[in-house]
């Protein structure tokens, strides 16, 4: 090997370096939003770098095709052991990455052939080392060129996608994925019939074909907007989802709010029917007690006094409505033996509406209720695999196990702004999700995981805001959930 062709070898792997790096560094961009531990985002990068620097050096050839697919099922790999939620969503993240990553390359390719060719023509006699510094330039250009559209593209992916962590069926993957592996499929036989006709004659298609290089590049990129468009309308689509469940929980809210004041009036029409009778009621136990008849006097008075009990609210707050749904929430509660201390009291005047305190009170109260019975649950679990269990973890579930779960609802006045607080016994971890800042919701159903949204909504139309979070709350551990309403002077 002479000294120009060190120089040429040596040329060849700083580019075999920089292209990769480049592209490692926007995987690692690509992939950073849908993992849960940020710091750790690096080793998909480090992983695909690895496998990239194996197959550059390979001692023995190796299908490029076969190359893309085990370079994304390595990223694939890295992210479901860094986090083991929202598979599908990686395994749409690797195979949409590595489709724009070939597909950016082959337009980088595509361009510098032409820039080669009319190089070559331009200039016919040129000696070796304007050929080498030719071969730097070309492949410093490219190197630039291809690492800004790569970033380019990627940016434009986590656009029309968006940056959400979410789950993703299989008819949802398929959408996503199909136009990916359409185009990489389609290109794998475009280089298998290239790959023939080199071998067979010797010759690139390109250096006969002036247009093979154009249409290759019209290809390429006819195949990113495909999967950009894709990605663009799935995540409109899902927005839509969104939107007409949000729509959905609201009318469903209405309807219960409906039904509260339906409930109210007929306890009010029960109240004035039993107002009307308290004179003949009084007057009988009168009789009964001017002729002695201290029993049946008693007797009657004890289903009276559980008449007026089935036609009174179990709790005053200052509002019917309020007082329909904590009633409500707090039979519930009882049921399900959770201990429910209401220190609710509606605010003053009439600035807010009773339609969003009751909003903020029905998600907040039943959120409150799932989430305790989901802790409950997994206490009880831990406790009876105890044998799987640290001794400290054994301790600690028992003495959980031990206590009954409870909620708390308490409502003060802070100069003008009302705040409400809603606490419930809470021993599991509370994660959240970047997008909203909000905890993430277990709940798979339709309609489902609004509640909190639909109180933060509530809170914006009086300049409010709400945070939740885990504190200790009375000397126990609890999931804190904090509303503040301002009250207009």
């Amino acid at each position: 090997m002479n000294e120009i062709e060190r120089y040429y070898e040596t040329a060849t792997v700083i580019y075999q370096i920089c292209r990769t790096f480049f592209t490692a560094y926007c995987l690692v961009f690509w992939v950073k939003p849908f993992l849960e531990e940020k710091k750790k985002t690096w080793r998909v990068g480090a992983a695909y770098a690895a496998a990239s620097f194996f197959f550059e050096w390979c001692p023995f050839p190796v299908n490029v095709m076969l190359i893309y697919v085990c370079l994304a099922f390595a990223a694939f790999l890295v992210m479901v052991h860094i986090d083991r939620e929202y598979i599908a969503q990686k395994a749409f993240l690797a195979v949409a990455f590595f489709c724009v990553r070939w597909q950016a390359w082959r337009i980088v390719a595509c361009v510098n052939n032409e820039v080669f060719r009319l190089f070559v023509e331009t200039f016919p006699n040129k000696t070796e080392m304007i050929w080498f510094v030719e071969y730097v330039i070309q492949t410093g250009a490219e190197t630039i060129f291809g690492g800004f559209l790569m970033y380019g593209a990627v940016k434009c992916m986590l656009w029309a996608y968006g940056r959400r962590r979410e789950h993703m069926n299989v008819k949802e993957f398929l959408l996503l994925a199909t136009p990916a592996v359409f185009g990489a499929f389609a290109y794998g036989i475009l280089r298998y019939y290239q790959d023939i006709y080199q071998r067979d004659t010797g010759r690139s298609p390109w250096n006969l074909y002036g247009s093979y290089d154009w249409l290759m590049l019209l290809y390429s990129v006819l195949c990113f907007v495909t999967i950009l468009v894709t990605a663009y309308v799935f995540r409109q689509w899902k927005n839509e989802q969104e939107e007409d469940k949000k729509r959905e929980v609201f009318s469903r809210q209405v309807q219960d709010l409906e039904n509260h004041i339906g409930e109210v009036e007929r306890l009010y029409r029960d109240m004035r029917k039993l107002r009307h009778d308290m004179g003949n009621h009084l007057m009988t136990l009168e009789r009964l007690y001017d002729r002695g008849a201290y029993e049946e006097a008693e007797k009657y008075a004890g289903e009276l006094r559980k008449e007026v009990q089935d036609v009174s609210f179990h709790t005053a707050s200052g509002n019917p409505v309020t007082d329909v749904i904590l009633s409500g929430k707090k039979r519930q509660m009882e049921e399900k033996g959770i201990i429910f201390d209401c220190d609710f009291h509606y605010p003053p005047g009439e600035k807010i509406n009773a339609f969003d305190i009751s909003i903020i009170l029905q998600n907040a109260l039943s959120n409150a209720v799932e989430a305790v019975e989901r802790d409950s649950a997994f206490v009880k679990a831990a406790v009876s695999n105890g044998k799987n269990a640290s001794v400290k973890e054994m301790v600690s579930n028992e003495k959980n196990a031990g206590k009954s779960a409870h909620i708390a609802v308490v409502s003060y006045l802070k100069k003008n702004m009302y705040m409400i607080e809603v606490a419930n016994s809470y021993t599991g971890e509370l994660m959240r999700d970047e997008q909203s800042g909000l905890p993430m919701t277990t709940k798979n159903g339709e309609g489902h995981g609004f509640g909190l949204e639909n109180i933060r909504h509530a809170a914006h139309k009086y300049f409010g805001g709400m945070e939740i979070g885990k504190e200790l709350y009375a000397g126990e551990e609890c999931c804190v959930l904090r509303v503040m309403l301002q009250i207009a002077d």
